[in-house]
């Protein structure tokens, strides 16, 4: 109860910052900047989404060896419009899609929650990758007095990050996560079975490096698409952004969402995000805000349809156990 309250506490603090970066922002220009973008922006966004879905969910069918790449493209899906929608408890889109591959992939849940931490720690690998590629990309922007203050907002970035990477080589973390997992999972049925050893599950997996170096390869290319979609909102609203300063822009902004993982939906962590890396880029706060929004109905468009699937399959399962 307490946890829910802190929760609930610090999502209002992130609404109630995202409006008043808002209205800093000018809400009459940053109105006009998201309907310069339209429908067809927001298609555009929307598909090239897709696109890092498809990517990450080969990389997630990389390093299993028994779910079909079908089951591992939906589960992906439902992993980001959880995250996204419902993301009111850290790590919630990462247990519903281990739930969903198992469902779908018709494995098991333990298979299932060791490819997904696999995945996940190599997603974070890449991720930052991709926050020191877009670091190196915004330094040439930067001030001779600035450097220094840069360089340790993005250290303080990486390290969560990181962390979750070092968790997943860790048997001893893997051992605890995995008590702690058990019983959370029992929320969403899953009950990886007795006997099964979450941690030796994931070293298997790890042994199969050239396994884990396509995953690191696809994920690190699906990073890329969203700055492919920063540059044409950019273009839409008449922002003087190349796709180097889209790649920068967004990078760095996630490595925000990461690093403030324990705020719901990271409210006003983005949109913080999209001004202060956008001023450096010379952007102007109507035109980072927008950005931020367009984003945010995305992921909306994108969420509601994924989250909806899952029920269908989770109610479909119930009801084939009861007619059994």
């Amino acid at each position: 109860m307490i946890r829910r309250f802190g929760a609930t506490i610090v999502f209002l603090a992130g609404v109630a910052l995202a409006a008043a970066l808002a209205v800093h922002a000018g809400l009459k220009p940053t109105a006009h900047a998201i309907e310069a973008v339209g429908w067809t922006g927001l298609f555009q966004v929307c598909a090239l989404q897709l696109v890092s879905v498809f990517l990450c969910a080969a990389a997630w069918w990389s390093v299993t060896s028994t779910a079909p790449f079908a089951a591992c493209f939906l589960s992906r899906w439902i992993r980001d419009g959880a995250s996204n929608l419902l993301g009111f408890i850290p790590a919630i889109g990462e247990s519903i899609s281990a739930r969903a591959l198992a469902v779908l992939g018709g494995g098991g849940a333990g298979a299932a929650a060791a490819v997904t931490i696999v995945d996940v720690a190599v997603e974070a690998l890449s991720q930052a990758l991709y926050t020191l590629i877009a670091f190196a990309l915004l330094f040439h922007h930067l001030g001779a007095g600035h450097t220094l203050r840069w360089e340790l907002i993005v250290a303080a970035s990486l390290l969560p990050i990181l962390l979750m990477f070092a968790i997943s080589v860790s048997p001893r973390a893997l051992g605890a996560g995995q008590k702690l997992g058990e019983k959370v999972g029992r929320l969403f049925g899953a009950r990886p079975g007795a006997g099964f050893d979450l941690a030796k599950a994931v070293e298997a997996i790890y042994r199969k490096p050239l396994r884990i170096g396509a995953a690191l390869v696809l994920h690190t290319v699906a990073w890329t698409t969203g700055a492919v979609q920063i540059w044409l909102i950019g273009r839409a609203v008449g922002a003087p952004i190349s796709l180097w300063d889209g790649l920068a822009l967004h990078g760095l902004v996630c490595a925000a969402r990461s690093a403030a993982f324990l705020v719901p939906w990271a409210a006003g962590v983005q949109e913080g995000g999209f001004l202060l890396v956008g001023a450096v880029l010379h952007l102007s706060p109507a035109a980072a805000i927008a950005m931020s929004l367009v984003l945010r109905g995305r992921d909306v468009v994108l969420g509601a349809p994924a989250i909806l699937l899952w029920y269908g399959a989770e109610a479909r399962r119930s009801l084939a156990r009861r007619s059994s």
